[in-house]
């Protein structure tokens, strides 16, 4: 299998759980809209299929060569860190949340994304100027493969975890 095909499938496959997730968001937009912690989880989710849609797709165009690969990459992490760092300030800044919930939130919703942009970003400058490809595009593909867990538990808490507060509480 070349790697256009792994990229193809990966950019397939986030955006058909992109795609199900804005049905399924449809069910949860009252609690969507309530809750500014449901908010930037919704944000957070949409900005790490789109992430994962558009990084496979950048890697399969022909006419850019490795460098021209690698600035792409890297421009699209620098959005992704930024973008997921400023939908997550608004909730920590907020005093709804008690501190351990907030640790919590941290790890997985903030530092597991980070880590996976970092390993993106380092993939993007080793391919800069790199001769050999392989190794390279593996990292890639591992990274790209380990943030797919990240994006599917935020998709299941925006689907079923709303539902089970709205359950408790109501």
């Amino acid at each position: 299998m070349d790697w256009n095909s792994f990229f193809l499938a990966a950019a397939g496959a986030a955006a058909t759980l992109m795609g199900l997730l804005f049905v399924g968001v449809q069910f949860q937009i009252e609690a969507l809209m309530s809750d500014l912690r449901w908010q930037a989880v919704a944000r957070s989710t949409f900005a790490m299929y789109v992430f994962l849609f558009i990084i496979p797709l950048s890697l399969v165009i022909p006419s850019l060569n490795n460098a021209e690969h690698s600035v792409a990459l890297l421009i699209m992490t620098a959005f992704g860190v930024l973008r997921t760092v400023r939908t997550w300030l608004p909730v920590w800044r907020s005093r709804e949340q008690r501190p351990r919930d907030r640790l919590w939130q941290a790890l997985w919703l903030l530092v597991g994304p980070l880590v996976a942009y970092l390993g993106v970003g380092i993939s993007a400058v080793q391919l800069y100027s790199a001769k050999q490809t392989d190794g390279i595009y593996t990292g890639l593909a591992w990274t790209l493969i380990a943030f797919f867990p990240l994006v599917l538990r935020n998709s299941w808490n925006l689907l079923f975890e709303i539902a089970a507060e709205k359950r408790r509480s109501g």
